[in-house]
């Protein structure tokens, strides 16, 4: 009977101690877990970084303050910024860029690829127009000089006449005037709004421009110089074509940096 005891005794001493492990366990636990809910916490309620400057809706002078929040990014723009996942700005890539013009006889086709721009972070804001109620923004720009590089094929036939040349093409145009809507909703995540901008529309007014091709006509020194000329002199036609695809990219790449930017801080975060 002692025994039976003795072992009674031993079981019973032994849960205990398995209980008191087992809790303590679980306060280890709930401590872990109450520090990894603070880490996250901190974590989702990032300060918004000082190169972004917050504006007051109530402010009279909104707009100012936006024409200065942008300034104050502009810097960051041209490179990116990496921890907000915001592409750089430059150089902006083109896609392809396809010219056709002339009746059968005396016809002229011509493709651009490959080209990149510099210059868009050199934006002047002219002019803004908010409406915070309707989320809507208008800019006027100016945009004082873009320089492009790319490569080229052409082929012109006149008659029983074809010439056909490919090499690089650069160029640069000047005082172009451009007009930027941005148009947004807000987005409720939780109980939070964010602001979300539609695709941005942008429309450019040519200013003064230049073109030159390289390799005319496998370097013929005579139609080399006079074909760069005819372009340049007729440039409007090149424009009419290029100035459609640098909307659209201009267009994208700022619809993309304003929404990676508005997705990481609520509505209320940047527009107090």
């Amino acid at each position: 009977m002692r025994r039976r005891s003795a072992g009674r005794r031993r079981d019973s001493a032994g849960r205990s101690h398995g209980f008191h492990v087992f809790a303590k366990l679980l306060v280890q636990v709930e401590m872990l877990t109450n520090v990894f809910i603070l880490l996250m916490l901190q974590f989702i309620a990032a300060e918004i970084p000082p190169y972004i400057k917050v504006c007051q809706r109530n402010d009279p002078n909104v707009d100012k303050c936006i024409i200065n929040s942008v300034e104050e990014l502009r810097p960051k723009m041209k490179k990116g910024i990496p921890e907000l996942d915001v592409p750089s700005i430059e150089p902006l890539s083109l896609g392809q860029i396809a010219l056709a013009r002339g009746p059968q006889g005396a016809k002229l086709t011509a493709v651009v690829n490959d080209v990149k721009v510099l210059g868009p972070s050199n934006f002047i804001i002219q002019e803004l127009k908010s409406d915070l109620d309707k989320n809507r923004f208008d800019f006027k720009l100016l945009l004082p000089r873009l320089d492009f590089a790319g490569k080229y094929k052409m082929d012109i036939q006149v008659l029983l006449l074809r010439l056909q040349g490919r090499g690089n093409i650069t160029g640069s145009f000047k005082d172009y005037a451009c007009n930027v809507t941005m148009r947004g909703h807000k987005e409720k995540r939780g109980d939070d709004e964010y602001l979300t901008f539609e695709p941005m529309k942008v429309k450019l007014r040519v200013g003064e421009s230049s073109i030159y091709l390289t390799n005319l006509f496998d370097g013929d020194p005579v139609l080399g110089p006079a074909t760069n000329r005819v372009i340049n002199e007729n440039s409007q036609v090149f424009l009419s074509e290029i100035s459609p695809v640098l909307e659209r990219s201009l267009a994208d790449l700022f619809t993309e940096m304003a929404n990676k930017i508005t997705s990481k801080f609520t509505y209320k975060e940047l527009f107090p």
